[in-house]
Order: C-alpha cells, then structure tokens, then sequence
C-alpha cells in the first residue's frame, strides 16, 4: 500500500490467471470508526485500486480484502486489518539547514519529501553523525528524538570545531523511512583542550646538539578548531625552542635544560602545556628481538621481545617511508610496558618501511632497534645486470652486479642465483646474498653463458644472459701450483737429512755393514770390544773362544825355492811389517803393528787363476781346541807337504813326542809358541 494526498493505493496479486475465463476483483474495505463499509468491483484484468481519501479513516482501523470470482469458483484474500497512519512508510526526510549555535551542539530543521508535506503527525526521528576528516571515526547516532514535520531538532555533547556529515530518517509507528541526503557543518571553535603525546629525539653523544621533537593528537586531544601554531619552550632557561605549524620541529639542547614544554594554539586560545622530559642517560640496553608480519596491504603487526627490567617504563615505535625521495615523515606511537606487540596501519603495498623500537627506561633512551619491512611483497620490476671483475683466469670468472634500487626491489631481496653453462649445457648453479660471486672449475679457451635470478619472498625474476669466454692456461696460473709443490718436496729433504742426522749410526750400519778385512788386522785388533760388533753375548764361556788369525801372505815361488826350508825359514816368517807379492802385485799386505805375529803364508807357483784343486789331504775337526794342543790325543794329525804341481805347501811338519825335540820345534814358530802360553779370552 502507498498513501498520497488523494488516497491510498492498493495492489495484490492475482496469481494464475486463464485467458479463456474471465475473473472478477472486488476490493472490501470496512472502517471501525465511524462503523461503514464499501465493495467497489473492478473489471476483468485489473488488479489496483486507488481507494479515495474520504474513505480512509488515517488513525482508525481498516479491514480490507479482495474478492476474486469467475463461473466457476470463487475465493477471498486474507483480511488485512490496519491503521493506515501506522502503516505507511513515509519517504525520506529533508534536511533543510544545520545550525552550530552553541559549542558543541547542531540544531536541524528538516521537513517530509514534497508528496507527504501534507501530513501533520510528530515523527521519531533518527540521526547519524560522522566525522569527516577522519576515515575511522565512530557514527554517532540519537535515535528517537521527537519532532513536528517542517520542525526542529537539537544533537548536543559533540565535538568543537569538528565536520560533521549528517544523515536523517523518521517513522511514525511503523517501518523507519530511508536515510535522507547527507549534509555537512562544523560545530563552533573553542580552545584546545587534552593533551598531545610527543617523541624527544636526542643524539647519543653528550654535549649541546640538535634535538627533534615529534608530536600527535592525544586520543584525549581537542583541537576545537583550526590549529594555528605549536610552541616549544623551556621555562629554565626561559627561551621559544621554536614555534611552528607542522607536527615537528628541530632545537637546540642545551646541557641545562631538563624538560620542554608543547603548547597548542587556536584563535580562541592555546592549550595546556604537554610536559616532555628530557632523558640524561641516552644509549641503553635495547629489544633483543623485533619481527613484522603483514597483516593487509596496508597493515603489519609487529612483534618484539620485552625487556625484563623494573626500570622499563614502556616503548616508542617509530616508522617512515624509506621510497620518498624528501625527507620522509615520522610517525610513531607510544605503549606501556605490557605491551610486546602492535598493529601498523598506513603502509603502502610494494613499498619499503623502516621500523624502529626504543625502550623507555626511568632515566633514559635505549637504543633502538630496526628493521626493513614491507606490507606485501612481490617479485622486483627489474633484474641486476651481471658484470666481470678484474679477476678473470682460465679456470674461474668473478661476476659482479650492482643492487636494485629500492623503488624498483618490490620486497626484502632474500637471495640471488647464478646459472652458468657451457656449449655442452654442463650446468653450475651458485646461491649467494652478496653483489658478487666467484665460479669455479671452467674449462680453459671455452665459452659460456651465465644468468642471474634475483628473489624475494614475493616471487622471482631473471636477467639477461651474457657470454663470457675463458682464458688460455698461461705461467702466471701455474706458479701457485709450483710453489706448493716445491715448498712440499723441500720439506721432504729436511726431514729426511734431519733423521740421517739422528739415525746415522744405524742408517751406517744398514748402508754400509761392518765386515772385517782379513788383510789389514792382527790378532790383536781382532781382539778388541770393536771386532765383536754384531755378535751376539754369551750366557756362559764354557769353552774357550777362538782366536781370529787374519795375516795370510801368498808368494809365488819356483819349485826350487819351494823346496828351500831356508827361505822359508828366513823370508816367509819375517818380522816385517809388510809382505809383497813377486808375481802378482794384486794382494798385498797391510803394514802391521810390531807385535803382530803372521799365522801362516800360502806359496804358488803359478797364477792364482789356474790352480786346480785336489783332494784334502787332511780334513779338519769340528773341535774348538787349539791346534797346538799336544797334550789332547784327540788332536788331529799335522799337515804334511803335498807333492806334484801344486805350489801350495804347508810349513808345519809333525811335532815329535819327544819333549826336547818338542821344544825346538818352538823356537822356530814364535807365533805359535805365543798362542800356546796365551790366554783365551772372548774376541
């Protein structure tokens, strides 16, 4: 239903229909007050009916309903029972004009739309309002505010010098109309009132320097109209630090100065001082740990280790764009100490930010913490370009690249790759985080193509590809090859010649062997502790231990002088040092010691060579006796003289049983008589 000046209009539905048979409507309407009713039938097809305004009662109750009928059947709606004021929905209100006309309070006049001025009821009325400077301002809402149509309605308790946009709807106990057209207006000014929140920068080192204050709107904060300047100021000494309309200024701080001052001013006046303390001990113990995690493309949390200190008296987080190409804006934020995370919002997506954490101790700055970080990411807009350092051999290439710049990085580089490749696609891949690499194992005089890809946690991209060609194996190459080398084997030939050094007696002794010369000793050299080297001792001298004779002399004689006993006796058994050999100067004797004593002397006749052996006349014992022992009957025969050829004679003849022939057979071997009174020792 609709109501207008001339009536209410009435509409149903006549569901199916068939077009071969005609069916009638007709409309009832009863009103309770005064007591009347009226059927008005329509014709075929029609489904409305505008019922006239002297037939509406607009505060009573009404009945109506339809009656549809054809030749065959006929049916009746359902009843519908109304107050037709009641159940109008009214139109969207006008809002005709806003007045600001005391401090913090709107008053409105506002009307029905032109089709229901004629109405004269008092309406509720529902009205929103909503900050317009602000995108994340809270809709206020007074619902249910009572007002005459063409009338007024007062809205208090509202924020000065604030742009409200205001909406409006009404009903009269029935359905809310819709919102009306939004309407702007600004409440009227007054002081700032609260307080600001501000962020004291001061450098590490001690001494006067500049300081940077930043500060912000308070949740608290009102500036109840249009800001006109903020004063820095120090009241001992008292001085204007500065006097500006932007959020931040620059000072400076001297030594004496322990607090600053932040005033707000308007045209109605300023604020109350915000006191902000200047902190004596800088360069404290900092966060030990701080991540960001995206959130949106235009929040992050972060996320920080607290410290565990009871002087710990909250944090300042600060960020700014790190893409600006002027001086970026600061903003920051300031939390208590329970407070190990927090959510950013107003980043740009793509786009580097540099975040900071500062803990506030009692009396003093820590130091900050910072990070790089990004809302999203994705792959860079553009690729490194590779180049070649100055290191460029046969065998390996150094490549080199510059950084993107930060615009065009897209995200944090996580890494970079390097694929290089020969004519034979051997393929190296190499993973690095720094600007340049060096790639081994290449082949000398060959070529090959190299490409790099850069990453980031948003995706990848790849370069171009360039071509490189090695260099042939030259000298200078081989020289740290050399040098190894060389420095190796000389080190061999140190250790070597340092064992001979310690080792030498044995090394000696393996290399050259000790072996008597039966020419060049006597009996008594061969007696001494030096000839029994290399013999292992005796347990026990059981038996007495053999003298080593070693003087033999060999002559060759004719068979006339072998068969002289003179010249035996006077030229073979001499007390000379030295024997020589008349035939042969082959052998010869060793000069002797004076109390040396010849043991025997082989003669020949003719050359050694040519000697022919015969049969032993005589074949010794295995006794350990001496030779001279006369007094053993087990003692072997004497020898005796061989004849024939054989130039080989022996000069001991038997020894008689008789002693005085005994006797003078001694005289003539002096060297055996001495055997015979000597002693045996161990040799």
């Amino acid at each position: 239903m609709t109501f207008s000046p001339r009536g209410m209009l009435c509409k149903w539905d006549p569901c199916q229909e068939t077009a071969d048979i005609s069916t009638i409507y007709t409309l009832h309407t009863s009103i309770s007050s005064p007591n009347r009713t009226t059927s008005k039938r329509l014709p075929p097809g029609v489904h409305f009916y505008q019922i006239p305004r002297l037939e509406i009662a607009l505060t009573s109750k009404m009945e109506i309903y339809v009656e549809a009928s054809n030749v065959f059947w006929s049916i009746s709606s359902a009843r519908l029972l109304l107050v037709p004021m009641e159940s109008a929905k009214y139109g969207p209100p006008n809002i005709q004009r806003i007045e600001a006309d005391e401090l913090g309070c709107f008053r409105y006049r506002w009307s029905l739309p032109q089709s229901q001025s004629w109405v004269k009821l008092t309406f509720d009325v529902e009205l929103s309002l909503k900050e317009v400077d602000k995108k994340l301002s809270t809709e206020l809402v007074f619902p249910r505010c009572a007002s005459q149509s063409n009338g007024s309605i007062k809205v208090c308790d509202i924020l000065h010098w604030t742009n409200y946009s205001t909406k409006m709807r009404v009903r009269y106990f029935s359905v809310w109309s819709e919102w009306s057209d939004s309407k702007v207006a600004t409440t009227l000014t007054t002081a700032p009132s609260g307080h600001l929140d501000a962020w004291l920068k001061v450098p590490d080192d001690d001494g006067d320097d500049i300081a940077q204050l930043y500060w912000k709107p308070s949740k608290h904060f009102r500036a109840n109209g249009r800001i006109k300047s903020y004063t820095v100021e120090s009241k001992e000494p008292k001085q204007i630090l500065c006097d500006t309309r932007e959020n931040h200024c620059s000072f400076n701080l001297s030594k004496w100065i322990r607090q600053v001052y932040l005033t707000a001013s308007n045209a109605d006046g300023s604020s109350t001082p915000t006191e902000v303390k200047v902190f004596g001990k800088k360069g404290l113990e900092p966060v030990s740990n701080i991540s960001v995690h995206p959130q949106s493309e235009s929040s992050v949390l972060i996320v920080w280790k607290s410290l565990v200190s009871s002087r710990v008296v909250g944090y300042v987080l600060e960020w700014r764009s790190l893409s600006e190409t002027h001086a970026a804006q600061l903003y920051f934020t300031l939390l208590n100490k329970n407070h190990s995370s927090t959510v950013v919002t107003g980043f740009e997506p793509y786009m580097p930010y540099e975040i900071s954490i500062y803990p506030k101790y009692l009396d003093g700055i820590g130091h900050s913490l910072t990070v790089i970080a990004y809302s999203k990411e994705k792959a860079p807009s553009v690729a490194p370009e590779l180049m070649f350092g100055e290191n460029h051999h046969s065998t390996y290439v150094h490549l080199l690249w510059d950084e993107i710049p930060l615009k065009q990085r897209n995200g944090i580089i996580r890494g970079y790759t390097i694929y290089v490749w020969d004519e034979r696609h051997n393929i190296q891949i190499l993973r690095t985080k720094t600007t340049d690499i060096l790639v081994r194992h290449l082949q000398p005089r060959s070529r090959y193509n190299a490409l790099i890809s850069v990453h980031t946690l948003g995706g990848s991209l790849n370069g171009s590809v360039v071509i490189f060609k090695t260099g042939q194996f030259g000298g200078v190459e081989i020289v740290p090859l050399v040098i190894p080398v060389c420095v190796g084997f000389s080190l061999l030939i140190l250790i070597t010649a340092f064992a001979c050094l310690n080792k030498h007696e044995r090394l000696k002794l393996c290399l050259w062997p000790i072996i008597p010369d039966p020419a060049n000793s006597s009996i008594r050299r061969w007696t001494t502790t030096d000839s029994l080297q290399g013999m292992p001792p005796f347990k026990e001298d059981k038996d007495p231990v053999m003298v080593y004779l070693s003087h033999f002399s060999l002559l060759d004689l004719s068979d006339k002088e072998l068969c002289n006993s003179d010249y035996v006796k006077e030229n073979l058994w001499s007390h000379d040092s030295v024997s020589h050999d008349e035939g042969h100067n082959l052998f010869q004797t060793s000069q002797e010691n004076t109390d040396s004593v010849p043991y025997a002397t082989v003669m020949f006749s003719g050359p050694y060579e040519n000697q022919k052996a015969s049969p032993p006349v005589y074949l010794r014992s295995e006794s350990t006796q001496p030779l001279l022992g006369v007094e053993d009957p087990d003692s072997p025969p004497p020898y005796e003289n061989m004849s024939g050829r054989v130039s080989v004679a022996n000069f001991f003849t038997k020894i008689p049983q008789e002693s005085t022939e005994n006797e003078a057979l001694w005289e003539e071997f002096p060297m055996l008589r001495s055997l015979e009174n000597r002693n045996t020792d161990h040799i």
